[in-house]
């Protein structure tokens, strides 16, 4: 794998061709209002107003991934929409670089601005990169994270291949959460976050059958609170030196109140129902998930 500067010069250079012409690629799809090429031969994910293509070879151990979010508004200047997408997509699931060597470049009326740093990617060493296209009240963001070179060709492809309308309306809306949220339950166990994500750790068949459906009270150390690309509200728990994963918790609209009195590394209790393992790219199992999350 290439130096991860020198990797990171070769995809900057990647996003300024991102309005080239469609004609010479014989294959596209759509995610909203974004035109795109995909990988050939490379396993397609979507999921709401999101698009992952993996390319992994189990012999070789190399990875690479590609993933497109689509057109969301924008609610702040290009840096600032940036420093957004670069904390939720890259700094809290991957622990890279809080601040990054950006590169930024006018392209007509969008603003490009694209960084990359290594990371640890689920106990492998690899590369992220991050480019955010921001114009006409939306945001446009691509991430790729690799650990070969052989990676670049198909991502040189993908992001030239890249076609925005921008007369487009067709911004995907967020999710409608309940008007309510669920009321707490008086008989609900209580369980430290990271003695939870133990159990999914040592034996996930085992937890599965005992905690899967289960509405359950979780304590531990906050780690991040924000609001995702789909407008969810997220809490995310530390992990522990015992564990790799951290637990994270999803909040219905009417917990706001409650959630915003939160605070990043301070203790904090909640309550919602257990999912299990997932959220990772590719379907990948990184997150123990718990969803119609409440504060007690």
């Amino acid at each position: 794998m290439k130096h991860p500067r020198t990797l990171s010069t070769v995809v900057i250079s990647l996003v300024f061709s991102v309005f080239a012409p469609l004609s010479v690629f014989s294959q596209t799809e759509r995610l909203g209002m974004v035109q795109y090429s995909p990988p050939k031969g490379w396993t397609k994910t979507q999921k709401q107003n999101v698009v992952t293509f993996s390319d992994i070879n189990q012999t070789s151990g190399r990875f690479c991934f590609i993933t497109l979010y689509g057109a969301t508004p924008s609610v702040g200047t290009p840096q600032k929409e940036f420093a957004k997408e670069w904390n939720n997509l890259v700094v809290n699931p991957w622990s890279a670089a809080s601040n990054p060597k950006i590169e930024t470049r006018k392209i007509d009326d969008w603003t490009a601005i694209t960084a990359g740093s290594a990371i640890d990617f689920q106990g492998n060493k690899a590369f992220a990169f991050l480019s955010v296209l921001i114009g006409f009240g939306k945001t446009v963001s691509v991430l790729g994270i690799v650990n070969h070179d052989s990676c670049l060709t198909p991502i040189q492809a993908f992001v030239e291949g890249m076609d925005i309308d921008k007369s487009s309306a067709s911004v995907q809306p967020p999710i409608v959460e309940p008007a309510q949220s669920p009321l707490p339950s008086e008989n609900t166990a209580t369980m430290h976050a990271a003695a939870l994500v133990k159990e999914f750790e040592n034996n996930e068949i085992r937890a599965n059958q005992t905690y899967i459906g289960k509405r359950m009270s979780i304590t531990g150390t906050v780690n991040t609170i924000e609001i995702n690309r789909a407008g969810q509200i997220v809490l995310t728990f530390k992990s522990s030196i015992t564990t790799y994963r951290m637990a994270r918790c999803y909040f219905d609209k009417s917990e706001s109140s409650r959630v915003g009195a939160l605070n990043a590394n301070e203790q904090a209790t909640v309550e919602g129902v257990i999912r299990g393992l997932g959220d990772g790219f590719d379907n990948s199992k990184a997150y123990l998930v718990l969803e119609h999350c409440i504060v007690p």
